[in-house]
């Protein structure tokens, strides 16, 4: 061992006074490591005490730059790291050492991905949706048998541990890096010089917007949100000018005449919208959610009567929470996915549109509008045609936006046809024009009454 024992004791006691506490147990696993595998460099042992002290990435980026100060040296964290025990296979640990490990991991990831076979970019979902279909495959398992050893001591099956984490994060990097260049070799042509640049903003698939590009769209899909607020609000002031009372006006003429200078009309009633929000923010609605959301939030902001609800496996009414933030914090109730996952964060259509009927129930909503966002992908799990039925009794109005190529409706898992029976009026949505011209659609007088 290279690094003196007093060396890491007093490095514990300088994490210490920098507010960095580890248990003692981690600090004699790391001894017992230096002490019974011999390195070359003191460098490499500094790695080492990088890789097995922390047990998770907030860890270790605190201790990397404790490791910099004390030890005066850089850990590269673009450099892949496992550390080897003796139970591994002689070719691994070869792996492990190669100079070109990016390299290696960059065909096992192109292997993978050509082996699961062509993947259908055209489909609104997340590079993250196809890695975990990857993940799901044998091949996929496979890379990872190197790690499936009886070790010795706790302390091998520890490092054990962490260098299995360490592949999957490095190998799954790599797939994703994969699957974008794929996605942007595969994306739609647009041709400009028969358009303006504007217009073409405008019907470019959301899916393949820049950061620049989508935050000019966001912009314009809350005014569209703003917009449709505002034709309701417009709507129900005219619908509320009470209708003429004919008898009681004919009296009233009577004590003038018989003119008519007085008209009597019905007492004005002030209507609000009835209408359910709702938005699929499954891995499989890519960034379609954020535009769906940023919808909403437009609807919302103006009317405290419209109910919104995201859903997953279940649904969870996010009303309250639109009203009280910014526009540029529509994001982050997608980055608290896990917030919303109820059971195990895949599809379920049933379940999540069975909570959103109960919950009306019990709050004694008499809504009579449901707007749905959600490409009705359901993971092959069934729907029961009872609950179809259900929805339609309950709504006497059903808006439904799919972010998915009509062609590739009702294909695979999906199950679009069973709520396209029952929608007064469905479209594929997955362009800045086509959302404009689905509200255009909307029939006002069914949403207020």
């Amino acid at each position: 061992m290279i690094i003196k024992t007093e060396e890491i004791l007093s490095f514990k006691e300088f994490c210490k006074k920098n507010n960095f506490y580890l248990s003692s147990d981690r600090y004699i696993n790391l001894l017992n490591y230096l002490n019974s595998n011999e390195q070359d460099t003191k460098l490499r042992e500094i790695e080492f005490i990088y890789h097995i002290l922390p047990s998770n990435h907030e860890e270790k980026q605190k201790i990397k730059n404790l490791i910099e100060h004390f030890f005066n040296t850089s850990i590269l964290e673009n450099k892949i790291n496992f550390v080897p025990i003796k139970q591994y296979d002689e070719t691994f640990i070869d792996i492990f050492n190669s100079n070109n490990l990016n390299n290696t991991f960059n065909e096992i990831a192109l292997d993978l991905i050509n082996n699961y076979g062509e993947i259908d970019f055209s489909r609104p979902v997340s590079n993250t949706f196809w890695l975990n279909k990857i993940k799901q495959t044998i091949n996929y398992s496979e890379q990872l048998t190197f790690f499936d050893i009886v070790a010795d001591n706790f302390l091998d099956k520890l490092v054990n541990s962490q260098n299995k984490k360490v592949f999957q994060e490095q190998l799954n990097y790599f797939i994703l890096e994969k699957i974008q260049e794929l996605r942007n070799s595969t994306r739609d042509a647009y041709l400009p010089a028969d358009l303006s640049p504007k217009e073409d903003l405008m019907e470019k698939d959301f899916l393949y917007t820049d950061s620049h590009e989508r935050e000019n769209l966001l912009r314009e899909t809350k005014k569209l949100g703003e917009i449709l607020a505002n034709r309701f609000n417009k709507y129900s002031r005219s619908d509320s000018k009470g209708k003429l009372l004919f008898r009681k006006t004919i009296r009233k003429s009577l004590q003038d005449g018989g003119n008519f200078y007085n008209l009597i009309l019905k007492p004005k009633i002030k209507r609000k919208p009835k209408l359910i929000l709702m938005c699929d923010i499954s891995g499989s609605m890519a960034l379609y959610s954020l535009f769906g959301l940023t919808l909403l939030f437009g609807v919302v902001q103006r009317f405290s009567s419209v109910k919104t609800f995201v859903f997953i496996d279940g649904v969870t009414d996010i009303s309250k929470r639109l009203r009280k933030i910014k526009i540029n914090e529509v994001k982050n109730i997608l980055n608290d996915w896990n917030t919303f996952v109820t059971n195990d964060g895949h599809s379920d259509y049933e379940k999540s549109f069975s909570e959103l009927l109960e919950k009306i129930k019990s709050d004694g909503n008499h809504a009579k509008t449901l707007l749905v966002i959600g490409d009705a992908r359901n993971n092959y799990r069934n729907i029961d045609r009872s609950l179809i039925k259900k929805i339609n009794d309950d709504f006497s109005a059903i808006y439904w936006m799919n972010p998915e190529r009509k062609q590739y409706w009702n294909t695979g898992d999906s199950q679009f046809n069973l709520f396209d029976e029952i929608s007064t009026y469905s479209s594929e949505v997955r362009t800045y024009l086509q959302l404009k011209n689905f509200i255009n659609n909307i029939r006002l007088k069914k949403v207020l009454r």
